[in-house]
């Protein structure tokens, strides 16, 4: 009886040598003249790259909106189709400036380098604080940040402000005379 392993061993050998002669064929074919002049020119040639490039714009949920380039309106998105604004290729980069009715002004950049497509998110006004970045409008505080003033106090004008209406003048007949600077 003979040992399992050398069983094995004898299988694993007979299919090693049958996968390099097998790759070894294939190289073979690979190397020869017509499939190395298809490949010369299959990968010389660079692809040909046109000299504009299109930038797709369209909006989520689909709506009419305006796209603007700085002051110049690029156009209006026909919803529910997208607008697609033709450039030149490597001309930089577009801040937009989309607008659309009901809903919260988006800024965004599309790049020339090639066709493209920006996809913009509307959020109508009462979703704002889920947007990243939302921050809170601060209330505004009636002492305007004095401390030790209660609310609703009365405070002493900033000098060389106005006195409010009804208030002695100082150096007027009848009001309170200041003690003198020494």
């Amino acid at each position: 009886m003979r040992k399992p392993w050398v069983v094995v061993s004898v299988a694993v050998l007979a299919v090693s040598i049958t996968g390099w002669a097998a790759s070894k064929k294939a190289m073979k074919e690979a190397a020869t003249p017509a499939n190395q002049a298809g490949k010369a020119r299959d990968d010389d040639a660079p692809p040909v790259k046109s000299d504009t490039v299109h930038i797709t714009i369209q909006t989520v949920p689909p709506r009419k909106a305006q796209v603007k380039w700085g002051r110049k309106s690029l156009g209006l998105i026909p919803a529910p189709r997208p607008l697609v604004v033709e450039r030149p290729r490597d001309s930089g980069p577009l801040d937009l400036a989309i607008r659309a009715s009901g809903f919260l002004p988006v800024h965004t950049r599309a790049y020339t380098f090639t066709d493209s497509r920006v996809a913009v998110k509307l959020t109508p006004p009462l979703e704002k604080s889920k947007l990243f970045g939302y921050r809170e409008e601060p209330t505004p505080n009636p002492d305007a940040g004095v401390p030790g003033v209660p609310a609703g106090a009365p405070t002493a004008p900033a000098p060389g402000a106005p006195a409010a209406p009804g208030a002695p003048v100082p150096g007027a007949p009848g009001a309170i005379p200041e003690p003198p600077k020494p």
